[in-house]
């Protein structure tokens, strides 16, 4: 089985969710062994862990009316706001060496490439084998993503998060999101938090969400998606030993994407 990889460029947030589970299916029924997804969002949009419940981290009717997208993950962790980023996704048999084993070993090993891209970019980075949590406890509510430092997330060598990720296995296929900073976005989740979140913990977030992020464009404003699509694709394929294969996205589009699309739609 060949390794893959598309660049499907910016989509509705229902749209890359459904599209990533069609990859599992894909992945499942052996069409490929390896598939890694670079995209973007339109319009901005937050996404929410599977099993979040969205009037407890989001103000859904106000940020679907101020014209952002809304979108359930099929992955874990907690809320992200999509903008300027490239987001990725990496899609194998649970078994694939690259992704195998324990959720730390898993996480550990799709970290090296990830590590390897950002280097061969220039930015100056690290990523440790332990969780930190700047705002509050991984369970607490209204809590987005870039407050913490999950294990073997990829951050900059003064501790700040570079790239959130979340991994998900279902069926024997292992999904990875993540989303890798351009620009620093992620205050803007802050005007969108459910009603009653007190001004002390949107103070707090505030000031985790300015200090406890980096992005690629403080180091090398001049970059764009395509170089860090394209870092990506050499990383991973030196990685997995082997060129990867450019799928046009536009030919897996169908009846079971659009019932995917259908659902995505749906859950939140």
């Amino acid at each position: 089985m060949k390794a893959a990889f598309l660049r499907t460029g910016k989509h509705s947030g229902p749209w890359n969710m459904a599209f990533d589970l069609l990859l599992m299916e894909m992945v499942r029924r052996g069409r490929w062994s390896f598939v890694l997804r670079t995209y973007g969002w339109e319009p901005a949009c937050v996404s929410m862990g599977k099993l979040q419940k969205t009037h407890r981290e989001i103000d859904s009717r106000r940020l679907l009316a101020a014209g952002y997208g809304l979108v359930r993950r099929p992955t874990g962790g907690r809320c992200v706001w999509h903008e300027t980023e490239v987001t990725y996704s990496i899609t194998a048999p649970d078994g694939h060496s690259m992704v195998s084993g324990s959720l730390r070993q898993a996480l550990q090993k799709t970290s090296r490439p990830m590590l390897a891209a950002m280097e061969g970019l220039g930015i100056p980075v690290e990523a440790r084998g332990a969780e930190k949590h700047r705002a509050a406890g991984p369970r607490v509510s209204a809590n987005p993503c870039f407050t913490s430092h999950g294990m073997w997330e990829v951050g900059t060598e003064d501790g700040r998060k570079l790239v959130g990720s979340a991994q998900a296995r279902s069926r024997g296929v292992f999904l990875e999101h993540g989303s890798i900073l351009l620009s620093n976005d992620q205050l803007k989740i802050l005007d969108f938090l459910p009603p009653g979140t007190s001004s002390g913990m949107k103070e707090l977030l505030r000031r985790h969400l300015e200090s406890g992020i980096a992005s690629l464009r403080e180091f090398r404003p001049e970059l764009e998606v395509e170089d860090v699509e394209d870092a990506l694709l050499e990383a991973y394929s030196r990685s997995l030993g082997t060129e990867l294969e450019m799928v046009d996205a536009a030919q897996l589009e169908g009846p079971e994407f659009s019932l995917l699309l259908k659902g995505c739609r749906n859950d939140i």
